[in-house]
């Protein structure tokens, strides 16, 4: 088929595409209509005949759960998967696209649309929301012999998950955790607070909260009027603080600190030096902290445990790895972070003292400029149990 039959067919893929883009428009939900939601779509869906509709998959699918949520982003991402499939027919036969890959076999050529679909796949795989869990073992007599349960949320951003927040909730219930940690930027600087508002107002109901503030929360110089909504709520915030609760019988401190954004360092080291000096260290002893680029300073206190996200997983992943390719860098007291292939992304890290640090990959997709690349939003679910 030469080049000048094959433009009409072309242009009819086109338009098709534009028809299910804006298709898809019209079925998204009303609550990512936000220039930094749909500017990150409008690329990601010029960039998808190139790289896939994974790409698309934050943008778009603010409900696309298969364990947590309806199908508003199902039927948001049908049309792509569909143009998407069509566009892979187009270069895969007798076209004038097919052709100038002339040069490589058919085996090579097929072989490589083959990569391609699973590439798109293991994408949209990565997309999809999961809980992780975790063991860490702490010293005998500071947890119940049965253990201890804590869902660790971070990075929220106020997306979207499910309306009001109810397909979020109704895992985390699932799970049956003893305290949720809410370790930062549950809020956003740009979305509205309508899904963190009412995610916190129902989680809150079910089960005992602890909050400590992220950068995106001050970068919105909104702070008194996030602590007034998470005090209405029931959320317990810690500011320099510590709140002293019993457990299943076993009593723990939970510390929180502020994020450093508009602290001196001085200040914000006097903060985390007063929490660990006031906790018992006859008793669990737990830290919220936004950041985790500051291990140094935190393992120089001798927490049983430190929870923390802010990297949201280094936003582009190695599959099957757990590297983050990215992170968003700071400053502080030891705190220099490196941008490219930041240290601590996602997992459970020993640090020097022995104590744990858990880190979050956070739950924010349609708020971020960059599309997650291979990077499950997560919550994470920290068992901890009596060592030996």
């Amino acid at each position: 088929m030469n080049a000048e039959k094959q433009l009409p067919r072309l242009a009819i893929i086109g338009v098709g595409y534009l028809v299910s883009l804006a298709a898809t428009f019209v079925m998204v939900p009303p609550a990512v209509w936000h220039y930094d939601v749909v500017a990150p779509t409008m690329s990601a869906a010029a960039l998808m005949l190139l790289f896939g509709p994974y790409l698309l998959a934050v943008g778009c699918t603010t409900d696309f759960l298969p364990f947590f949520g309806s199908l508003w982003g199902l039927a948001a991402i049908l049309p792509f998967y569909v143009a998407h499939v069509v566009f892979i027919v187009v270069i895969s036969r007798s076209t004038s696209l097919w052709l100038r890959f002339g040069r490589f076999s058919e085996q090579v050529r097929k072989t490589f649309v083959a990569l391609w679909a699973v590439v798109s796949a293991l994408g949209v795989w990565y997309e999809m929301p999961c809980v992780t869990q975790y063991d860490v073992a702490i010293d005998c007599g500071k947890v119940p012999s049965e253990g201890l349960c804590f869902a660790l949320v971070t990075d929220l951003h106020s997306c979207r998950y499910g309306t009001e927040g109810r397909a979020l909730v109704e895992a985390i219930k699932a799970l049956k955790p003893d305290a949720v940690l809410l370790s930062g930027d549950i809020f956003d600087d740009r979305l509205p607070d309508d899904s963190a508002k009412a995610f916190l107002a129902a989680i809150a109901r079910e089960v005992p909260c602890f909050y400590a503030f992220g950068n995106h929360e001050h970068w919105s110089e909104r702070i008194p009027e996030m602590r007034e909504i998470l005090l209405s709520a029931g959320v317990t915030v810690l500011v320099g603080e510590i709140k002293t609760v019993k457990v299943r019988g076993a009593e723990m401190d939970v510390c929180g600190i502020d994020d450093p954004t508009y602290m001196s360092d001085d200040a914000w080291l006097a903060q985390i030096a007063s929490v660990a000096s006031a906790s018992n260290p006859s008793r669990l002893r737990m830290l919220l902290s936004h950041r985790t680029e500051y291990a140094a300073e935190y393992e120089k206190h001798g927490f049983d445990l430190v929870v923390s996200g802010h990297l949201h997983g280094g936003q582009w992943g190695v599959p099957f790895l757990g590297i983050g390719v990215c992170g968003p860098s700071s400053g502080g007291p030891e705190g220099h972070e490196r941008f490219l292939f930041p240290r601590m992304v996602g997992g459970t890290y020993t640090l020097n003292n022995g104590t744990t640090m858990v880190v979050s990959r956070g739950l924010a997709r349609e708020s971020t400029p960059l599309p997650r690349f291979f990077n499950h939003p997560e919550v994470v679910i920290v068992n901890l149990k009596p060592k030996r």
